[in-house]
C-alpha cells in the first residue's frame, strides 16, 4: 500500500500514476484539501488537473487516515513546505516503523529554514528510510502520460532502488542519487531563478514599442545561467554536488519551472511594470518563490555564499529597485561588468 498525503496537483498526479503502475494507492487529503476530496469522491475532475481519480485509488479526508497509515509500506508526502512539519509530526506515531518516507515537497521550512529531509528526521528519527523526489515533473504531463524522468535521492541505495521500482512505468523513468542536499537545494532555489527569468519576459512586453525582439531570449538565457551558477554554489557550500545541479534535479527542474507557473508569472508582472503588491494581488495565491528568496539569502549568509540572483529578486520584490536595472546588474554579474 502506498499512502500519498496531500491532494493538490502533484499529490493527485502521483496517485494516478502509481495506480496505473499497479501499486495499491490511497490519496489522503489534508484539512486544506476538503473541497478537492469532496469533488474526487463524487467522481468529479480534480480542479487543477481536469481528470478524475481511477476507481482503484482510495480517497480519504483527514479524519480517516489511520487504517491506511498503519499498513502503508510507503508514505509519500506532497504538501506545501509550510505544512510539512505539522503533517509529519501529526502522523509519525501512526505509521509503520519500517515504512519508507518519500517526500515530493520542495523548499525550506519558513521558520527554521530546514530542508524536508531534516524535518522528517526530526519527527521520525534519522534512521527512518527516506527518499526525496525531485526533477522536472509537471503534474499535468505526468497525468497525461508524457515522457517524464524523476530524480530520487536517498542516502540508502536500497531505498532509492525500491522507489525506482515502484515508480517506473510507461514513459516515466527514475534516476537515483545519494545527493539529498543537492536535490533539495535545487528544488528550493529554482523558484527564485524563475522569478528573475520571468522578469525578463515581462520587460520585453513593456518595451515592445522600442525593441523588436521575442521575449528577451538573450537576457533570459543569461539570467538562467547566473541562477544555475548560484544554485550550484549554494548546494556545494551546504554539502551537495555540482553534478546534481547540472543534471535533472537542477538544470532540468529549473527549465520547466521557468516555462510557467506562479513564480514565472510573478516575475513577468513585475517586469511589465506592476508593483510587488499589484503582482501578488493579480496572482491571488501564495507564490513560494517570494519566501524562497528570503530563505535562500538567509541560508547563504550562514555558509558565506553570495547569490546575485536572489539579491536581484529580493530587490524587485521589496520595491527597492526597478526590474530593468536589476536585470542589467544581474547580467553584469556574469562578467564582472558594473552598470552603475
Amino acid at each position: 500500500m502506498l499512502a500519498i498525503i496531500g491532494a493538490g496537483a502533484m499529490g493527485a498526479a502521483l496517485a494516478i500514476h502509481h495506480a496505473r503502475a499497479g501499486n495499491p494507492t490511497a490519496l489522503l487529503g489534508t484539512a486544506f484539501d476538503t473541497a478537492i476530496v469532496d469533488a474526487l469522491r463524487a467522481g468529479r475532475p480534480h480542479p487543477a488537473l481536469g481528470v478524475s481519480l481511477p476507481g482503484d485509488v482510495e480517497c480519504r479526508d483527514d479524519q480517516t487516515w489511520d487504517d491506511v497509515l498503519s499498513k502503508a509500506e510507503v508514505v509519500l508526502v506532497a504538501v506545501s513546505s509550510s505544512g510539512l512539519g505539522d503533517v509529519v509530526s501529526n502522523i509519525a506515531g501512526r505509521v509503520r516503523s519500517d515504512a519508507i518516507w518519500a517526500v515530493a515537497t520542495k523548499g525550506w521550512d519558513e521558520v527554521s529554514l530546514r530542508p524536508p529531509s531534516a524535518i522528517i528526521a526530526d519527527a521520525v528519527g534519522s534512521s527512518a528510510p527516506l527518499a526525496i523526489l525531485g526533477g522536472p515533473a509537471l503534474a499535468p504531463e505526468l497525468v497525461a502520460g508524457a515522457p517524464t524522468t524523476f530524480v530520487c535521492a536517498a542516502r540508502d541505495p536500497e531505498v532509492a532502488a525500491h522507489m525506482r521500482a515502484r515508480m517506473e512505468f510507461g514513459d516515466v523513468s527514475v534516476t537515483t542519487t545519494d545527493d539529498v542536499i543537492g536535490v533539495e537545494t535545487a528544488a528550493a532555489y529554482k523558484n527564485v531563478v524563475a522569478i528573475a527569468v520571468g522578469a525578463c519576459e515581462g520587460l520585453s512586453e513593456a518595451l515592445t514599442e522600442r525593441v523588436f525582439v521575442h521575449q528577451f531570449a538573450n537576457a533570459r538565457a543569461a539570467v538562467f545561467a547566473c541562477g544555475l551558477r548560484d544554485m550550484s554554489a549554494l548546494a556545494c557550500a551546504l554539502g551537495g554536488r555540482a553534478d546534481t545541479i547540472l543534471g535533472l534535479a537542477g538544470a532540468g527542474d529549473l527549465y520547466v519551472t521557468c516555462l510557467g507557473g506562479r513564480n514565472g508569472t510573478l516575475g513577468r508582472l513585475l517586469g511589465a511594470g506592476q508593483t510587488p503588491e499589484q503582482a501578488q494581488a493579480t496572482i491571488g495565491s501564495t507564490v513560494e518563490g517570494a519566501f524562497n528568496t528570503r530563505a535562500a539569502l538567509a541560508v547563504a549568509e550562514r555558509v558565506g555564499v553570495d547569490l546575485p540572483t536572489a539579491r536581484a529578486v529580493d530587490a524587485m520584490l521589496s520595491g527597492r529597485a526597478r526590474p530593468d536595472a536589476v536585470i542589467r546588474d544581474l547580467m553584469g554579474a556574469l562578467t564582472g561588468r558594473s552598470n552603475g
